[in-house]
C-alpha cells in the first residue's frame, strides 16, 4: 500500500477521515482513526505534539488534502506521489532477494541491535492492542500491522543476519503476540531467501501477526498448563483457527494471501495438521513456510510444561519431521538458507577444538557459515578473529554446545591456569628464586 505524507498545515478542516491518519514519523502510531473529523481542535493538539507531518492511503490524499493551501506546489506533489505508487508497485512485484546485500562489515551494527530489539518491544505491544482493538471493537482496518510489516521489511533489507538472529534468538514469551512477532521476521526471512516478491513477503508477515487472534484468554490458559493435553483438550485447542477466521471478518481491507497464512499455518504437509486436514499444494505456499517458522520458534523457546531447545535440537527435530512429511521440503531447505545448520547465535566446536559463534548464514552452503572465534583450541579467550567456513575446506563445525557447556570451558580454563601458577610457584620456591 502506497502512503503519502501531508503536512498538518496543509490538512483540510472539517474534513471527515477515508482513513486512519498515521505518524509520518513513525508509521506504527496512529494519529486519529478513520471516521473521526480534522477539527482545528485536533489539529492543534497533534502540533503540541510534535508532530509535523501525516501519513495516510495515497488514494484518500484528495479527501483530507487542503488544495487551496497546496497550489501548484501541491499537484506537483500529488503527481510524485502517483508515480512513486507506480515505482513502488513495480518494485513490490520483484523478489525481495534481489535487493538483499550483505553489511560491508561482518560485525553487527550496534545501532542496528539496539532498534531491532525495540521494535520487538514495541510492534510486540502493537499487536496485542490490535488484537484487543479487533476482539471488542466494530470493522477495523489492518493499518497498523500493515506499518509493522512495513518496517520489518526495511530492517531485513538493512542486515537479513541481523533481523534473523533477532527474530530466533531466545527470549521470554510470556506475551502470546512476542511469538506471532518473531514468527512473523523468520517468516519473511525464509520467504526473501526463497525468491519471493516484496508484496507476497508483506502479506505474509501480516498473515502470522494476525494468526492468534482467534486465541481467547481461557485457550491460551489452557496452553500454558504444565502437563500433556487431554483429547479434548487438544480438540479445543485446534478450534483456534476457526476462531481467528471469524475475527478477521472484521477486518475490511485484509488480502486473501494474509487470511490464507493465518487460517492454515497449522496444516501439515501430509494431511495431518488442522483445521481442514489439507494436503501438500493444497496448503498456501507462504502458509507451509509460515508453518516451519512457527514451529521452529516455539521450540526454541521455554513453555511451562518444556524447557526451550538449543537452536541446533530444534532444527534436528524439524529435518526429522520434514522427512516424515509434516512439513514442505522446499520450505524447510529456505529456513536452513536462512539460519544456516547450526543457528546464527549459535555456540559451536569447531573440528580444530576451537570454540566459536555463528555470525553469519552462507546460503548455499548452510552448515558452513562465518563464524566468530571466541576460544582457541586450549580454551584460552580469543577476541573478533572471523572464519568464513567457505574458505577453509579443512574446518568444520563437529557439534553444538549449549551456553552451560561453553561457561564450562571457561572455567575449565581458568582452574588450568590457577594449578598452572600454582606448579610455577613451587618451581621458583625450590629452585630458591
Amino acid at each position: 500500500m502506497a502512503t503519502t505524507v501531508i503536512p498538518i498545515r496543509e490538512l483540510r478542516v472539517g474534513a471527515v477521515l477515508p482513513a486512519a491518519i498515521y505518524d509520518a514519523d513513525n508509521s506504527t502510531v496512529m494519529l486519529l482513526n478513520r471516521g473521526l473529523s480534522l477539527t482545528a481542535e485536533n489539529l492543534s493538539r497533534l502540533q503540541s505534539r510534535g508532530i509535523k507531518a501525516i501519513s495516510i492511503d495515497s488514494r484518500y490524499v484528495g479527501s483530507i488534502w487542503n488544495t487551496d493551501n497546496g497550489g501548484s506546489t501541491g499537484i506537483k506533489l500529488q503527481k510524485h506521489h502517483l508515480s512513486e505508487q507506480r515505482q513502488q508497485n513495480e518494485a513490490q512485484r520483484l523478489p525481495l532477494s534481489d535487493r538483499i546485500a550483505k553489511p560491508e562489515e561482518i560485525e553487527y551494527n550496534p545501532t542496528l541491535i539496539k532498534q531491532m530489539m525495540a521494535n520487538s518491544r514495541l510492534h510486540s505491544q502493537n499487536v496485542q492492542s490490535f488484537y484487543e482493538s479487533v476482539r471488542t471493537g466494530p470493522r477495523t482496518r489492518i493499518e497498523p500491522i500493515q506499518g509493522i510489516s512495513n518496517q520489518s521489511i526495511e530492517m531485513l533489507l538493512s542486515d537479513i543476519d541481523l533481523f534473523v538472529k533477532s527474530a530466533i534468538q531466545i527470549e521470554d514469551e510470556s506475551n502470546s503476540c512476542l511469538h506471532s512477532y518473531r514468527v512473523a521476521n523468520l517468516t519473511m526471512s525464509i520467504a526473501t531467501v526463497l525468491g519471493h516478491t516484496e508484496q507476497d513477503i508483506n502479506q505474509a508477515g501480516i498473515g502470522c501477526m494476525i494468526a492468534r487472534i482467534g486465541i481467547t484468554p481461557e485457550l491460551q490458559r489452557l496452553m500454558n498448563v504444565r502437563r500433556e493435553l487431554t483429547t479434548l483438550e487438544r480438540l479445543e485447542v485446534k478450534k483456534h483457527p476457526g476462531l481467528t477466521w471469524h475475527a478477521l471478518e472484521k477486518i475490511s481491507d485484509l488480502s486473501n494471501t494474509a487470511r490464507q497464512v493465518a487460517w492454515q499455518m497449522n496444516e501439515r504437509w501430509n494431511g495431518t495438521g488442522y483445521p481442514r486436514g489439507r494436503i501438500g499444494n493444497q496448503i498456501h505456499p507462504l502458509a507451509r513456510i509460515a508453518a516451519v517458522a512457527d514451529v521452529y520458534i516455539a521450540l526454541v523457546s521455554a513453555r511451562p510444561y518444556r524447557p526451550a531447545m538449543s537452536p541446533y535440537q530444534a532444527i534436528k527435530l524439524l529435518l526429522t519431521d520434514t522427512q516424515n512429511m509434516l512439513f514442505d521440503p522446499n520450505a524447510f531447505r529456505g529456513l536452513l538458507k536462512t539460519t544456516s545448520l547450526f543457528p546464527i547465535g549459535s555456540l559451536v566446536e569447531l573440528s580444530n577444538g576451537s570454540v566459536a559463534e555463528v555470525f553469519r548464514n552462507n546460503t548455499e552452503s548452510y552448515d558452513k557459515p562465518v563464524v566468530k572465534t571466541l576460544l582457541d583450541s586450549r580454551c584460552n579467550p580469543v577476541s573478533n578473529r572471523f572464519v568464513n567456513l567457505i574458505e577453509h575446506p579443512h574446518l568444520k563445525i563437529s557439534d553444538a554446545l549449549s551456553p552451560l557447556e561453553f561457561d564450562r570451558r571457561i572455567q575449565r580454563n581458568t582452574v588450568q591456569n590457577l594449578s598452572l601458577d600454582i606448579e610455577m610457584e613451587w618451581a621458583d620456591h625450590l629452585a630458591g628464586k
